[in-house]
């Protein structure tokens, strides 16, 4: 009898939309210029409404890196899907160029086009190109993590976790690990052993909600300190980021708290389970579809939520934006799957990945022969 497939856990996929929708709300006040309009003596107190949500919010980015960890960290690395994951942002960058010159939005130019063709490399995506960086080389980390035990783990996570986010977070002048405020492969990586330490040995503490929304609530509160501070003062900007980056102590323990309590989430209504297993797997879709640099170059500009910073409707609006942008993004992503599925794009992938597996296994193994074969 075949083994099982492994469960999924509702939790963590229902985290996936969360975070997208998080993602989404943050481009909505940074996009959308409506944090760069605000003041202090903003109307509605949006000033401080706006910068608490967006530190609450803070969180998306490092919370997809520790359910990949947590996945991935007991899966095998396959070429198929790091192949399937490369096309998925190949098909959506360059065909979303494409139809929008074919419609007259955009003027067609061939190095636009190229660029638009290899958004990995042209780092079109900062988050899509860290993320395939991280799954290419997830079998180095998993190699690791399984000759681990519990107290080695626990030691490797102190240095990463010191290193990369306590001294990195109190030398702040200083981007000595050039880990740019936490959009890198590098600060993925940390999560990634995090995710996987989490999963290999559950956390028994309780209110790990109330401690994610005490946390964002100090990453808030530096925030609106700081950026008050600034305009009376004058001071370096750079320093308005300096507890509010990804990489900073407050947002990666609050993106370790909200972690926790999705992951033992128990959720059994039928609906809601239908809802998750329908939208999570195209939560990714989404982020590639809204953040393609010419869609986005259009959507925000239409959209244009800053034109309600001094009105009653920001946040209503929020709410229609957020939701009516994801419901569209994820059901194009749909469609473009359906459609590969009928093309049997991965049936082809598998056969290449395949070909390419067998050719560079039988490559390695005349170049470096195992120990023993040439004594």
């Amino acid at each position: 009898m075949s083994p099982k497939p492994q469960s999924r856990v509702p939790g963590a996929d229902l985290l996936r939309i969360v975070t997208m929708l998080m993602i989404l709300t943050s481009h909505f006040f940074v996009h959308g210029g409506v944090l760069g309009r605000l003041r202090p003596s903003s109307p509605y107190l949006y000033f401080y409404i706006c910068w608490i949500i967006e530190a609450a919010c803070y969180v998306m980015v490092n919370c997809y890196a520790l359910i990949t960890g947590y996945f991935q960290s007991r899966t095998e690395f396959k070429l198929k899907k790091l192949l399937l994951l490369w096309g998925q942002i190949v098909c959506i960058s360059g065909g979303l160029y494409l139809i929008l010159c074919l419609t007259g939005q955009v003027e067609f130019g061939w190095g636009a086009f190229l660029n638009a063709s290899f958004p990995i490399t042209q780092k079109r995506y900062w988050f899509a190109t860290a993320y395939v960086i991280l799954y290419a080389i997830s079998p180095l980390f998993n190699f690791a993590i399984r000759r681990m035990n519990r107290r080695q783990h626990a030691l490797c996570l102190a240095v990463l976790c010191g290193v990369f986010v306590v001294f990195r977070n109190f030398s702040y002048w200083i981007d000595f690990a050039a880990l740019g405020g936490g959009y890198s492969w590098a600060s993925l990586s940390v999560l990634y052993m995090v995710g996987a330490y989490l999963r290999l040995y559950p956390p028994k503490f309780r209110l790990s909600l109330l401690w994610y929304f005490g946390l964002s609530l100090i990453t808030a509160a530096s925030r609106i300190i700081l950026t008050i501070l600034y305009y009376k003062y004058g001071f370096d900007s750079s320093f308005l980021k300096m507890f509010m980056q990804y990489n900073s102590v407050p947002v990666v323990a609050a993106s370790v708290c909200l972690f926790v309590f999705f992951v033992n989430l128990d959720i059994k209504n039928r609906v809601m389970l239908w809802i998750i297993r329908f939208f999570s797997p195209a939560a990714f879709g989404v982020y590639l579809i809204h953040e393609q640099i010419e869609v986005k170059e259009l959507i925000w500009p239409v959209i244009n939520p800053s034109q309600y910073v001094k009105s009653p409707m920001l946040l209503p609006y929020l709410l229609l934006v957020i939701f009516t942008l994801f419901l569209i993004c994820a059901l194009l992503d749909k469609i473009r799957h359906l459609l590969s599925v009928l093309l049997h794009v991965p049936q082809g992938i598998g056969f290449i990945s395949d070909k390419i597996s067998a050719f560079f296994l039988k490559t390695f193994n005349k170049l470096v022969p195992e120990e023993g074969e040439n004594s």
